[in-house]
């Protein structure tokens, strides 16, 4: 009986500690949450979902060439930029903050639509997406550490490092070989972001969202609308060949007493032959 007893007992705290063995496992540590869960608890920063997964997909886009590459990349980048756009919508911005957030959409909306145009169908090339990894990984790594005071602080400073990141891109497509009607695009798409960085650079010291258009010289998204994509311009026809004009008569001159006189014609060269028998 007492055997059976002790049996009983041993068996008891063998459950016992298996149990809080269990618990222990499955009890989340204090430490483990990470970086990223803690900045998107922060609410001067609602945007990091919208960053990661904007980075994810630009690391995944893959074209056929290098210019193809930008241009799947940049779509990416583009709305990336148009979902922290409309998450700062959400957060009750001041106007200005607001115009920035409002016409950056409409424009980056823009960007896509001409840059789509330009896309290619073909064997992906991984190489050539491989050239825009340093210029992703330092704009991801600097829009995940820019923050400010409030939302709308935070937002500004990302997006100043998302337009300096579409630059550095560009610069990458244009020293590979691009032409054409992408080339210009990326040329267009380059020059537009970086007006916009120094526009966003004009509202963080202090001028307004009009203001800081006017120095920068960026444009409004409805000067953006209006003009055509490179895609959409028509190729310059070829010059037309210049037809050499024909050399007009020498008229009849006059002689001094009024009658037309005409103009004598050239005397053929006399052949040394024809000269001796006489007859020139």
């Amino acid at each position: 009986m007492k055997k059976h007893f002790l049996a009983v007992a041993l068996a008891s705290t063998g459950l016992l500690l298996a149990s809080c063995g269990s618990n222990d496992e499955g009890a989340p540590a204090p430490e483990t949450e990470s970086t990223d869960q803690a900045m998107a608890a922060d609410p001067n920063n609602p945007f990091v979902e919208a960053e990661m997964d904007m980075n994810e997909k630009m690391m995944a886009a893959v074209g056929t060439d290098a210019g193809d590459s930008w241009a799947k990349k940049m779509i990416v980048h583009h709305q990336g930029g148009i979902d922290m756009s409309q998450i700062m919508l959400e957060q009750n911005p001041n106007p200005d903050v607001e115009k920035m957030a409002r016409e950056g959409i409409a424009k980056q909306q823009k960007d896509i639509e001409d840059i789509r145009k330009l896309t290619k169908d073909g064997t992906p090339d991984q190489k050539s997406a491989d050239l825009y990894r340093p210029a992703m990984m330092d704009m991801h790594e600097k829009m995940m550490a820019a923050k400010g005071a409030d939302a709308s602080e935070t937002f500004m400073r990302k997006m100043l490092e998302h337009h300096r990141g579409a630059v550095a891109m560009s610069d990458v497509a244009l020293q590979n070989g691009v032409t054409g009607a992408l080339r210009q695009q990326i040329q267009k798409t380059m020059d537009e972001n970086q007006k916009e960085a120094e526009m966003v650079e004009a509202m963080l010291a202090g001028k307004s969202h009009a203001e800081a258009m006017a120095a920068s010289g960026a444009k409004s998204a409805a000067q953006m609308k209006a003009e055509p994509a490179p895609a959409d311009k028509p190729k310059a026809a070829a010059p037309r060949p210049t037809v050499a004009a024909a050399k007009p008569t020498p008229k009849p001159t006059k002689a001094a007493g009024g009658s037309s006189t005409p103009t004598p014609a050239a005397t053929p060269t006399c052949l040394p032959e024809h000269r001796a028998a006489g007859h020139c």
